[in-house]
């Protein structure tokens, strides 16, 4: 019988050869037997070796949270939600790639200035609000606490955009502060910055392409490099916050 036949017939044989099934997994897969011929051909198209693995699990939820954690270790992560057994039906990981987000919404910008650490506030106060909504006085006054206010006053007026951050501070010493602008704008050319769950909420998300996985799992590495870059320029802030930030301040103002 060839293998990608869809019958009830095909379906009770494939059930068989791995064994005696739970009845969890027996009534999912008998109501859901389309997004389980999905999910397996997920298995087969991008973790050929390990489906008997993956399938060996007693459970929707148990399968799923083995094939993230199988495709994390070959590509990149999916969402802790998948990799926590709380996708429990088939559909939930066919309808579309649930990534991680490492961008930085409208509500996380604006709990910066009152639960960030302190390199990301003084960051962040450097850099124009891109909502324009008022936030950067309650940055002002975090940021006047670590930093002397004298300091504060010397930021140009409603910070520096984000055009002027690439122009002034790429392939510099200080180019995490360029990055860090193009992610508070979501403008980093990559997926998991420029993107938010409220938009993928909305159809956006990537779907189960092999050339989009691909595509994808380079960006994960790009985005760890940014990730990178941006957490040093934090460190080093935090490390000597009053003259560092006045020694970015002034290389900021000088090349202006």
């Amino acid at each position: 019988m060839p293998e990608g036949d869809g019958s009830l017939s095909a379906l009770a044989q494939r059930i068989l050869s791995l064994g005696p099934p739970s009845i969890s997994i027996l009534v999912a897969r008998l109501g859901e037997i389309e997004e389980y011929q999905d999910f397996i051909n997920l298995v087969r198209e991008f973790l050929p070796e390990r489906e008997a693995e993956i399938l060996r699990n007693l459970t929707p939820d148990a399968q799923i949270a083995a094939f993230a954690s199988y495709f994390e270790d070959r590509y990149f992560p999916l969402e802790d939600a998948v990799r926590d057994g709380a996708f429990e039906s088939y559909c939930e990981i066919t309808r579309g790639i649930p990534i991680i987000l490492r961008s930085i919404s409208y509500d996380d910008y604006h709990y910066i200035s009152t639960d960030s650490r302190n390199g990301v506030q003084l960051a962040t106060f450097l850099i124009e609000d891109p909502y324009e909504e008022g936030e950067r006085a309650a940055l002002a006054e975090a940021c006047s606490q670590i930093v002397p206010v004298e300091l504060i006053r010397m930021v140009p007026e409603g910070g520096i955009s984000l055009d002027e951050a690439r122009r002034l501070l790429k392939d510099t010493q200080y180019e995490g502060l360029a990055l860090w602008a193009e992610v508070l704008n979501q403008d980093t050319g990559n997926c998991f910055y420029d993107n938010d769950y409220e938009s993928l909420a909305y159809g956006n998300c990537p779907e189960w392409d092999k050339e989009d996985v691909e595509a994808l799992t380079t960006q994960w590495q790009q985005a760890d490099i940014i990730n990178e870059k941006v957490g040093n320029l934090f460190d080093w802030l935090e490390e000597d916050p009053e003259p560092r930030f006045r020694e970015l301040l002034n290389f900021i103002l000088e090349r202006r």
